[in-house]
This record gives C-alpha cells, structure tokens and sequence, in this order.
C-alpha cells in the first residue's frame, strides 16, 4: 500500500518561490507589470493597480521511492494524481500619487502526503543457535505515514518612496498541520522441541502516533528598485514566531522474549502511553533574498537567491514526563521525553533561481525557469546523539523547472504551463533493515544507505484580472 505528495525537507516548493514565473507575483526583483505579490510585497507599488488572481495545479503527478528502503527488493514507494487549488491573491490601489497598495493572499501547500508499508516473510537464521539452532521462520513489517500542510494567509502594504524605489512590508500567519506514524514489528520463532503450535516466539513491536497543528506569524520587509532595464529587490523575513499550536501523541512498545548475547538474559519489556494538549513549537529561521532582472529588447533575464540560515536542534513538541516505560515506579519515567519527542535541526541552505522571458507577440509571453530547491535536513540520522522522531521524509535535494506561457486580452491574462521537480540520492539510510536481523540489534537489523528518488509533473492554470 502506498501514496505520495511530497516536497517536505524544502523551503521552495515548486510554483511558489522566486523561480515561479507562473504564479503571478512569485519573484523579488521584477514582476512584468503583474501588480500582484507574493514574494516580495514591494512590487506592488512600482506598478500599482487593483486586481485579483487564482492559480491552481489543474493537473499533479508525483512518485516518491525509496529503493531497497527496508530490506533488498522492499522499495518503499507513493504515487498520487491529485488536483489542488492552491493561492487567491489580489492587491487595491488606494492612492495612485504614491502607489500605495494594500495586498492579501491565501496560499495552500500540501508539502507531503506519503502512506506506505512493506513487510519480510521468510526463514532466515536469526537467533542465536546456541538456543535456536537453524533458520527461523522470521516476520518483519514497517509502516510510516507522513502527511503536512500549510495554510499561509497573508496582508501587505507597498508604497512607492521615489520614481524608482519602493517599501512594502507583509504579515503572515502561517496554519501547519500534520499527521506522523511510524510503526515495525519483527517477530522471529524459536526453533525447540516443544511442539509447533506453543513453539516459542521473539517479538519486537513499536508503533509511534502523532498529530499537531501550529499557528504562527511571520514578517517579511521588501525594497524594489527598477532603473531602466535594470530591476533589483531585496526581502527580509522573520523567523516564525508561535501563536499557538497542540499536539495528541501515542506510542506503545513491546519486547518479549529477546535473549541478549552479551548478557545472556533474555529481555523482556512493555511501555505505552498517551498524551493530549501538548504545546507546540514550529520554527522557520530567518531569510534574507535578492533579485536581478534585465530587460533587452523583447525578453527578459532574471536570477534570485535565497539564503536561510539554520535551526539548532529543538523540539518540536515535548511530551510530559508522564506514564510509558512498565512498570512506571522509579526512574522509568525520567526517560518518557526523550524517547517520545518530536524534534527537528536544520542545516543553512541557500537556493538560486534562473528564469528568462519573452514577449512573442503583444498578446503572448513565454517564459522558462529553473532554481535549486536545496534539502535543509541534516545528515545525522546515524548519530549516536541524535535524538527524537524526524519529522521529514524528501530529505535529499530537488530541481525545479517550468515552462508556460502569459495570454493576455485586454484586462485579462491567463498563464499556464507545466511544473517538472526531480531529485536522486544515494545516500538515503534506511528505517530498519530486514535483510539482517538478529538479538543485538533487536530483529531490526543493521540499516544502510541506499538510493531513492522524486519525481512531480504538473500543470498549473492562473488567472488574472485588472480592474
């Protein structure tokens, strides 16, 4: 079983980033005259007027795969063919002296929609055969589930400082939600004289459960500046602050009948627990962005960067030092928070976009894009250190590209065009790791790096109307 909609582990999702030429607004330096924003909200001012805007993916393809993910020939893998309105934008001209425009918009992206399971059925020599002596019949099986979204609703003022520079600044409340699970269990008979139907049984069994919703405030400050040919911006944005945020969590492990070599005991051992109103804490850091166009003739090259600076390790959410680990007497509570925390780092990442334009005839303009959508996890999952669920799943590197093209009729434009992302890894590590089971690494066996891949299709409809 399976499904995919991702692009989790990047800040420039394809469509809304400053190489987004088909949404309308979607740039730092220049805008061809659109009047909308949502990048950088003092485009609105250079070229003031009243209008509104809706775009949409009409058509989305995607295929997410990790190859070998749980075992070799065990892909964990999504696809998805879905249909998702995805920004209303408009701007109101109140003073055309000074251009200053009011902006607001209304964006939704599901940055990740991913079901799958996979499962090892087979006998292999699993225990020790000192006590089980030959190939045990051995089940393994893993599940995740990963869905996030976000809800951005944005208002922006701009007002126009000289005949060729202007400010605008923007607030945005930023809505996340997600659904995470991740669940195996491993199971391994003992071979012995006892007959088959009471023959003795290992088991490894964890399942961990987790849905929250964040509501946070973000400020971005712009300045635009056009002289000539030349077209420059720069955008501040803040990092998120919180607003209010709650969480339900649930996990439940059970060991039984684990014999450790080393010890020569056999372990045995329940937890299980469940929290409600847990605080949450979202954070996205601080951002700072440029932007170059240039005019020639009938066309137009542009390039923006984006730098972000990063995270240190927090939690996103920090379970209650509550009941877990059986039975809950003595030190076994202490532990609660560090086994069942949401937690997240990120690395700085700086992205680029090249675009270029071309007025074909007075009513039609083409244009092409491309930009880097660099993955702001971490490589650490193999740390001994770290600590704590990760929250993301497309934790390599993706590149975007579009091609479409601007329809204009008197008041009305319409763009359309195709969004392609892809990206490949081979160093993506894997959960758990059937192929090589046994008591010291608790029927999980020892995971390593393999291949895995995204691939996104697309084709987005945007329409425009000026008053």
């Amino acid at each position: 079983m399976s499904r995919a909609l991702a692009q989790d582990g990047q800040y420039w999702q394809n469509g809304y980033q400053p190489g987004g030429m088909l949404t309308p607004g979607a740039v730092i330096a220049s805008d061809n005259d659109s009047g909308f924003f949502y990048y950088n909200p003092a485009l609105m001012a250079l070229h003031p007027k009243t209008s509104v805007s809706a775009s949409a993916s009409v058509y989305q393809y995607r295929n997410l795969k990790m190859k070998s993910a749980v075992g070799k020939g065990l892909d964990l893998r999504g696809r998805s063919v879905r249909i998702v309105p995805q920004l209303v934008t408009g701007t109101i001209l109140l003073n055309r002296k000074n251009g200053l425009t009011i902006g607001y918009s209304l964006v939704t992206q599901p940055q990740m929609n991913f079901h799958a399971t996979q499962r090892q059925d087979k006998q292999m020599n699993v225990l020790d055969d000192r006590y089980s002596p030959g190939a045990e019949f051995y089940i393994g099986q893993y599940s995740v589930l990963n869905n996030a979204t976000r809800t951005t609703a944005s208002i922006a003022a701009a007002v126009r400082l000289s005949e060729h520079l202007s400010a605008g600044f923007m607030a945005q409340a930023h809505l996340r939600t997600q659904d995470f699970s991740e669940s195996y269990s491993t199971r391994a008979l003992i071979n012995s004289d006892t007959d088959f139907l009471t023959q003795p049984v290992t088991a490894v069994q964890y399942n961990y459960e987790l849905s929250y919703w964040h509501l946070g405030l973000q400020f971005k400050a712009g300045l635009a500046y056009e002289a000539g040919r030349h077209h420059f911006g720069l955008m501040l944005s803040s990092p998120l602050l919180r607003i209010r945020g709650r969480a339900i969590l649930s996990s439940d492990l059970l060991i039984s009948n684990l014999v450790q070599p080393d010890g020569g005991y056999t372990l045995n051992a329940l937890a299980n627990g469940r929290q409600t109103k847990l605080p949450v804490r979202y954070r996205m850091p601080l951002s700072i962005g440029l932007g170059y166009a240039f005019d020639y003739g009938r066309g137009q090259f542009f390039m923006a960067m984006e730098h972000f600076l990063k995270l240190n390790t927090y939690n996103i959410i920090t379970p209650r030092n509550e009941s877990f680990i059986r039975p809950d007497t003595g030190i076994n509570n202490t532990a609660t928070q560090e086994l069942l925390q949401f937690s997240e780092e990120r690395s700085s990442v700086t992205n680029i976009a090249l675009g270029w334009s071309y007025i074909l005839q007075k009513s039609m303009t083409l244009f092409a894009t491309f930009s880097t959508d660099m993955t702001f996890v971490p490589d650490n999952r193999s740390d001994p250190t770290y600590r704590g669920q990760d929250p993301y799943l497309l934790s390599w590197n993706t590149y975007n590209l579009q091609l479409g093209g601007n329809f204009r009729r008197q008041r009305l434009h319409m763009r359309a065009g195709i969004l392609l992302t892809y990206g490949r890894t081979t160093n993506y590590l894997q959960p758990v790791n059937f192929d090589t089971p046994n008591e010291s690494n608790f029927l999980l066996g020892q995971p390593v790096r393999t291949a895995a891949r995204y691939f996104s299709a697309g084709l987005m409809v945007s329409y425009v109307h000026n008053f």
